[in-house]
Parts: structure tokens; sequence; C-alpha cells
């Protein structure tokens, strides 16, 4: 009776042994605390029938009337969707109109004791993120945001190829790095062309959302004195159920970027979040043509050699100015038209608005100097140009810089000011710029 008994426990003892090395080793367990970059967990999922959840409440606290909030989703504008794949990588989205109100990608995520779940990725500032929640026995989830709020989600068919992409993931800069004629594939370096598109988000309170508003520059013959530009500033954006064109990888979706008040319209979609298509169509002697041009996500608009020289700006900058920059700034940046204040001008001139929107103006006309060469007053004569410079936006002029008095003046104010700040376009001292400089008001 003892041996049976003694066999029994050990029988018992090697299933437990066995049933232990069936379950998920403890790479699989949420790592604890915030986490980091060098959290060295490995994201190795337990098994499930689902790898794809949409968001059907959301719970959030509100302090003002010390109670919870509970609101049903999806709205006409407003949904959350969350992606656990089989290969240990996730994608969680939060959508308000067609910008992220939050998200994590580039993320990973693990499933512990008690089907405690974790993604760690990055936000949508690039920063290193982690989100607890649960998956619960019937298939549903809980996760919760590192602000406390709470996103509930229920098992749903996932979409086909295309639907982890949306609309949202069109905003950011995106430089051509390749066309396409009749399927054969050139880089715009051999064709002397560049172009650029800036795709912005914007809080909409007529639409209870985000709306997205595109800026598109395209530039040929840059081989040549005479470059010919294409700009079209504030597009529009409707999203088509649609794909831009048959056998892309994604299926579902397409975008339709357009201009209220003019013919202008482009038609794009993104392959992945890093690949985005264009396509233009015009007829030609009355032969419908498209032209199909691919573009890489860059990280600003703004080179990174100009983005440093912004870094260090000093108080009540006005403008920077940089007078004929080097190429790694004036190549990334060959798409944005160039403004000829002058015929045949051997210098390139560009501007960047900063901290405010701003009116400028080029002046011809003369300076009156004070006895320490400062300049006491611009005479004005014609007024070559004049518009109105957004924060970080890059403009472009050419003219020639004379070597002592200034043939032209540079006239900057904010909008709701009354006087001008001028700086006069020339090699003398005080105002003689041999590279980058800020322009600051005058105290």
């Amino acid at each position: 009776m003892g041996k049976r008994c003694l066999a029994l426990v050990l029988t018992l003892l090697l299933a437990l042994s066995l049933s232990a090395c069936g379950s998920r080793p403890d790479s699989t367990t949420p790592p604890t605390g915030s986490g980091g970059e060098n959290d060295s967990a490995s994201p190795t999922p337990a098994s499930h029938d689902t790898t794809y959840w949409t968001a059907v409440r959301y719970e959030s606290y509100n302090p003002s009337f010390g109670r919870t909030e509970v609101s049903a989703m999806p709205t006409e504008k407003w949904w959350a969707d969350l992606y656990l794949n089989e290969d240990g990588t996730a994608l969680f989205r939060e959508a308000l109109g067609f910008g992220y109100a939050s998200y994590l990608i580039n993320a990973e995520w693990w499933l512990g004791a008690d089907n405690a779940l974790r993604l760690t990725g990055e936000d949508t500032y690039g920063d290193f993120v982690a989100m607890d929640g649960r998956k619960e026995k019937d298939g549903s989830v809980m996760l919760e945001t590192p602000y406390g709020n709470r996103f509930y989600f229920e098992p749903a068919e996932r979409p086909v190829s295309g639907g982890e992409l949306c609309m949202a993931d069109l905003e950011g800069t995106w430089r051509m790095s390749a066309g396409e004629v009749e399927g054969d594939e050139f880089s715009p370096e051999e064709m002397h062309m560049a172009s650029l598109l800036n795709i912005e988000r914007w809080w909409s309170d007529d639409e209870g959302g985000y709306t997205l508003r595109a800026d598109y520059y395209s530039a040929h013959l840059l081989d040549t004195d005479a470059p010919e530009y294409e700009t079209e500033e504030d597009l529009l954006t409707e999203k088509l159920d649609e794909p831009l064109m048959y056998g892309l990888p994604n299926e579902l979706w397409s975008a339709r970027l357009y201009a209220e008040d003019s013919e202008a319209e482009y038609y794009v979609t993104l392959t992945d979040r890093n690949t985005l298509y264009l396509r233009q169509y015009d007829e030609p002697d009355n032969a419908p043509a498209a032209r199909t041009a691919i573009y890489t996500r860059e990280e600003s608009l703004l080179p990174e050699t100009l983005t440093l020289a912004l870094a260090d700006e000093p108080d009540k900058s006005l403008m920077f100015y940089w007078r004929d920059p080097p190429v790694e700034v004036a190549q990334p940046l060959a798409a944005i038209p160039m403004t000829a204040l002058e015929k045949g001008g051997q210098n390139k001139l560009l501007l960047v608005g900063r901290w405010y929107a701003s009116d400028i103006r080029f002046c011809t006309g003369t300076p009156q100097l004070n006895a320490d060469g400062t300049m006491r007053e611009w005479i004005t004569d014609t007024v070559l140009y004049e518009g109105t410079i957004r924060i970080n936006e890059p403009q472009w002029f050419s003219l020639t810089i004379p070597e002592k008095t200034a043939k032209l003046c540079l006239f900057m104010k904010r909008p709701w000011d009354e006087s001008w700040f001028t700086w006069p376009i020339t090699d003398q001292a005080p105002f003689f710029v041999s590279g980058d400089t800020f322009l600051t008001e005058v105290d």
C-alpha cells in the first residue's frame, strides 16, 4: 500500500513538472516597473485564437466630479484597435478623425501569469511607453493607458492587407525617392527633379476631430537656370474606400488631396508606414494618363543640418537667415520654389520663419545710415516681393548681394505689429552675414 501511495505521489509530481514545462517560461512574464530600452525579455506570446480586437468601451476618471465616466466605442469619428501578432509584435491605435489621439508602434507584447498583458513600444513622440492590461477568458482584452484610462476590446475579424495602416499614418514629411513611367522606375536625381509632400494634422471643432492638410512641392529642370516649380499648399484630404491601384499591398483605402479653389488634385496611399505612392492624372490630347511617384518618410521637412543650426535660437528671433547654404541643406529643399528677386542672381538666400508667422517684404531703394554704419531709414522705391512666412517654413530667394551699398532690404513684422524691422542685403558691416544667423528684434 505504501509503495502504491509513493508511486502515485511521484506520478503526480511528474505530471505537475511536465505541466510547468508546458507553460510559458519566465521571459513571457511582463517586466516589472516602467521598463526601458535595456529590457531584455523576449516577446513570446501565449497561444490564442485571435490577433485583432476593436474597442467597444472607454473608461476615464473625471477628477472634477470624482467619478469614472464610460464612453461607448466606436463612434463616427473616434475608434481604437489592437493587433497582437503571433510573432510577438503589437500595434495599438486610437484615432480621432484623420489623426491619432494616441498610439503604440514598433511594439512588442507579453502574456504572463493570470493572462496579464503588457505592451511596450513608441508613442507619438518616439518615447518609450509601456501599457498594461489583461486578456480575459472570453477573448476580450482590457488595456490601460499610462494616464490610467482604460480601453475594452472585443475580438474582431482582422482587416485585409492595408488595414494596419490608416489615414492618420499619412501625417509627416515625404520625399520623392522614385518615379514610374510605364512600369519603369527612375530616380529623381537622374531626371533633375525633386518633390516633397508635407502633411500636417490640425484640430477641427467643426469636424470634431483631427483633419489633415497637405503641402505639395515639385521642381523640374533643376539642371538649368530656369527650373519649373509646382506648388500647392493647404490641400484638403478625403478618404477613399478603394485602392490607389491594383497590385499594391494596401487593398483597402487611398486618399484624395485637393484644393477648393483650383483643379489641383493628387491621389495617395501607403504600402507601409514609411512608403507612400502618389498619382497625378491629366489628359494630354484628350488621352487620360497617370504619373506615379514613390515617396519615403523623412524625419522632418527641414534637413538635419538646418535643424541643428536652429537649435541655438536666441530670444526675440524674427527670422533665420542663411546665405548660400551648403549642399546638405540646399539639396533636400530643392523642391521648394525659388523666388528670383533679381534676374541672374548669383546668391541664394534661405529664410525660415521663427516663433510666429511673419509678414515679409523685399524692397528696392536706398539706405540712410547713422554715423556708426547702422541704418536710420530705408527709402523704398519698389516692393519686389511681399508675403507671409510660417513657423519652420523654408523659403528661397535668389539675388546678387552687393559688396557695399545695399540695393535690397528685407522687411519683417508680426501681423499685429505696426512697424517693420529691416535688414539691408549687403556685404557691408554691420549687415554682413557670411553664412547663417538669426535676425532678432531690437530692444
